[in-house]
């Protein structure tokens, strides 16, 4: 009785356990992460706090809302606990991807690999999920590829390394990608990787500045100094950047036969940029006075100011109306009193001859005939009263 109760206990504890990590692979990755999405909704034990499809479901919710960065964090997590979870090292693989670095793209190589060896039906998704050309096929790392050439049977021919200032930049963004130790935090690579990316844009006097953060801990890296140098010369600033260069040169004597040519077409991408910033006015449509009047009611507005640190800082006051009639007379208000005109089409005045508006003693009135509105503007010492009439 005692063995029968013994293996009722070991079965339920395999059955409670088993979908905290199953991953069949027969399954494909949409319909695992479906299950995931239903068992969170109904509080199914495969997304139970702390397991593995409770932080699945994390990582993808920062996937699916184009976190990119964060979902690469949080499934690394995943794959330091389970570095055999196929779907983790897939999506892990898209989440670098998606970033659109060149060298997170060599990083997720490996990723892709181990998950579809763990599960074949993930090459499928592969082509769906990773747009073309990099969707061809997920290529085989460096350390797993044939080094014979398939075709000729002889050894491939390597590929020219970059050497120098190209080696240092592409070192510099594998570390980045990667978390290496050149560009980690208090590092001089970290400050030259920020000024190499603003440099890349055209950005020079952002570049300019992290650059010199970077030289500030190692003064005497030949190559952000070289950057230092071009990133000043570009901006015009040739005598500042002198010393940087020198410095650069005598670290690394094959940059003097390329500082000319980086320096010229920094230059012009330094100024297209300032060009694509400079802010473009369009001058203020030329205002027409004058042309046929409209006869009806002007209803006039005063803009008052409404004091420091008020939003709105303006407001419009309402100030009356005038109804102007075809006769050349008008009045002021329903019940106010009236008064003669008299108007000249050429310059838009509008002189008042008596009444009340003759009793405001207005500096000027101008009529312009407007698109929808026909306005007349009334100008005092001081303010300005702004009256329209819809046409």
């Amino acid at each position: 009785m005692g063995y029968k109760l013994q293996m009722i206990l070991v079965c339920t504890l395999m059955l409670c356990i088993s979908p905290l990590y199953a991953q069949d692979t027969n399954n494909d990755l949409d319909t695992y992460i479906k299950r995931l999405k239903h068992s969170s909704a109904t509080g199914g034990s495969e997304t139970a706090f702390l397991t593995v499809g409770s932080d699945f479901m994390y990582a993808q919710e920062y996937l699916e809302a184009g976190n990119y960065a964060s979902a690469e964090y949080s499934f690394a997590n995943i794959l330091r606990a389970h570095p055999d979870h196929a779907y983790a090292n897939y999506q892990y693989a898209i989440s670098l991807i998606k970033q659109k670095n060149p060298e997170k793209a060599k990083l997720a190589q490996e990723s892709f690999q181990k998950a579809i060896a763990l599960n074949p039906s993930l090459k499928a998704s592969y082509a769906k999920d990773v747009p073309a050309p990099v969707a061809a096929e997920p290529k085989e790392s460096a350390t797993h590829a044939n080094a014979t050439d398939p075709d000729k049977g002889n050894p491939a021919k390597a590929k020219t390394e970059a050497t120098g200032l190209d080696a240092y930049i592409a070192q510099l963004k594998h570390s980045d990608a990667t978390g290496g130790k050149e560009t980690q935090m208090f590092a001089p690579g970290q400050e030259a990787i920020q000024g190499i990316l603003y440099y890349e844009k055209g950005e020079f006097s952002s570049a300019e500045t992290r650059f010199s953060l970077s030289l500030a801990v190692d003064a005497e890296n030949p190559y952000v100094n070289y950057l230092k140098a071009v990133s000043l010369a570009a901006q015009g600033n040739e005598a500042a950047a002198k010393p940087f260069y020198q410095k650069a040169i005598a670290g690394d004597k094959s940059l003097q036969a390329r500082y000319a040519g980086d320096v010229a077409s920094s230059k012009a991408k330094w100024n297209k940029l300032q060009a694509a910033k400079a802010v473009k006015t369009t001058p203020a449509a030329k205002v027409t006075y004058g042309g046929a009047l409209v006869f009806g009611n002007y209803v006039c507005d005063q803009s008052v100011w409404n004091g420091p640190n008020v939003s709105p800082a303006y407001r419009n006051e309402y100030k009356g109306y005038f109804a102007l009639k075809k006769d050349g007379t008008y009045r002021w208000l329903d019940d106010g009193g009236t008064g003669k005109y008299s108007y000249n089409a050429k310059t838009g005045v509008i002189t008042w001859l008596s009444g009340p508006m003759k009793s405001k003693a207005p500096k000027l009135s101008k009529y312009q005939k407007g698109t929808t509105v026909a306005q007349v503007t009334v100008e005092y010492n001081g303010f300005t009263w702004q009256c329209g009439c819809n046409k």
